[in-house]
């Protein structure tokens, strides 16, 4: 057992913490990410703005974000089935309830099962995404809130150059990322919100390498990195839906997907921390899963205009999806603000979590427990288990990017 009591290990304490709480309230979309910070009131500025170098990894030449072998970026066709597949999505359809009893002190938790189907949310907790635009946008400051604001390279600028109109939804955890193709650079930013024409202020953040695996060692081996603007550790951005490519009907990635049951403790790879509270036996953050062969494509896109959502059918088939949240019902991201006119966030109604396998887990870790985390940091260390090992090497932070 290991005590760590740095600042990200506090920062997992209060993710653990926070989402334990949360399971107060059933969000829309998302049932709330985890505090990936303390609740320092300091200001501080992150360091100097993160310039490219020679030795940054290119861009895949096909434009997708991350290395071409990235879990994110490679199809499940050899993938076996994990031989509990049924019963961790069976579990993976049943979240945290709280129950409340007049005359009686304090609250039970139950977990009930939800049937809804496949969601598409493109606002409320959909990622704010733009461009770093040299040409047209507008620099502007970036201030943190608090003390610890996230650690490792690259680092989080002081400032970007972005859209005059970008503004974060504070109210549904302020998610933001802003993709700087020239320096190859993507930054996640929690809890942002606009403070002035020329000042977004925000939580936590993290920078990404664009030609990275897209993902981080995991917590037990690399603290400071591991939590991110997810719970799960993953970037924002990663597997959300492009509108445009998928209207031209291809989507050449995993997307991300989150879950109403989302395993207590347990993550897999690429996941890096996790804020799930449902049955530690449910299916985990990190862990992959396909839509099966057998779902009918025709049942489903009945009625359906859009020719985005047989592109997410094929994409959901080839490349699968990666756990990286928990939400009220099953849900894909789209960038927030996407029109209803490439995107209907009901197009796909008519897929259940149950048309899904999940991929045979990679080496199972674990968060600390609960009931031995302090505001000091967790006492413990994530211990992996047995299981195959599929993908990349995570981030460290230096030169290999997010």
């Amino acid at each position: 057992m290991m005590n760590t009591t740095s600042n990200s290990g506090r920062k997992l304490a209060t993710l653990l913490l926070a989402g334990l709480l949360s399971v107060l309230v059933v969000a829309c979309g998302s049932e709330g990410s985890s505090d990936n910070g303390n609740k320092n009131a300091d200001n501080n500025k992150n360091s100097k703005n993160s310039k490219k170098t020679d030795t940054a990894p290119p861009l895949p030449s096909d434009g997708r974000f991350f290395a071409n072998n990235s879990p994110w970026n490679t199809e499940v066709a050899g993938y076996s089935k994990d031989p509990d597949s049924a019963r961790m999505i069976d579990l993976a359809t049943q979240r945290v309830a709280v129950i409340e009893t007049p005359g009686q002190d304090g609250v039970k938790t139950v977990f009930r099962r939800t049937n809804d189907g496949l969601a598409i949310n493109t606002e409320g907790f959909a990622p704010l995404v733009v461009e770093a635009d040299t040409n047209g946008g507008t620099p502007t400051s970036l201030v943190c809130r608090q003390s610890d604001c996230g650690d490792g390279e690259p680092k989080v600028p002081d400032s970007l150059v972005i859209p005059p109109d970008t503004t974060p939804q504070p109210a549904y955890d302020g998610w933001l990322s802003v993709i700087d193709r020239e320096n190859r650079i993507g930054y996640d930013f929690w809890r942002a919100r606009r403070e002035t024409d020329d000042t977004i202020s925000y939580q936590y953040a993290k920078a990404w390498t664009l030609g990275g695996p897209g993902f981080s060692k995991p917590y037990s081996e690399d603290p400071v990195r591991a939590v991110g603007a997810r719970g799960s550790g993953l970037p924002l951005f990663a597997g959300m839906i492009d509108p445009e490519q998928a209207n031209k009907g291809t989507i050449n990635h995993a997307l991300a997907i989150a879950i109403p049951g989302l395993a207590r403790r347990n993550y897999v790879q690429p996941a890096s921390v996790t804020d799930g509270v449902g049955r530690r036996s449910s299916l985990p953050a990190g862990a992959r899963i396909r839509l099966r062969a057998n779902v009918d494509e025709k049942r489903v896109l009945k009625g359906v205009k859009h020719r985005s959502a047989g592109a997410i059918l094929s994409a959901l088939r080839t490349y699968g999806a990666i756990v990286v949240d928990r939400a009220a019902v099953p849900t894909l991201y789209a960038p927030l603000g996407t029109s209803p006119k490439l995107v209907g966030a009901n197009d796909l109604q008519g897929i259940n979590l149950s048309d899904f396998e999940v991929m045979a887990l990679p080496p199972i870790y674990q968060d600390p427990p609960l009931e031995t985390v302090d505001l000091q940091g967790p006492t413990g260390s994530s211990t992996a288990q047995s299981g195959s090992s599929n993908g990349t090497t995570g981030d460290t932070g230096s030169g290999g990017g997010g």
